[in-house]
């Protein structure tokens, strides 16, 4: 699997098991820097899903400020978003 395929939580899971096989001591040299490096390289994609992800929420926040109208909340009104009878 590409790079460019992998959801977050994929790059996330084998971030996990990465660190889990470094933590052991019976990965020589080479393949503990082998592992590091796929390691940084997931940590990189995971790094970018999660910037996309932000830009996706600040455009959608953002939209929806333009087409709502936000007020002060009245104290006479109750949670459930009727006003209170009085």
């Amino acid at each position: 699997m590409s790079d460019g395929d992998l959801t977050f939580e994929q790059a996330l899971a084998e971030l996990e098991t990465i660190a889990d096989s470094l933590e052991r001591d019976d990965l020589d040299l080479e393949q503990a820097l082998s592992l590091f490096e796929r390691g940084i390289d997931r940590l990189r994609v995971a790094g970018r899903l999660l910037d996309s992800a932000h830009g996706k929420i600040e455009e959608l926040v953002q939209g929806a400020s333009e087409s709502f109208e936000t007020r002060p909340l009245d104290p006479g009104r109750e949670d459930t978003g009727e006003a209170a009878s009085g």
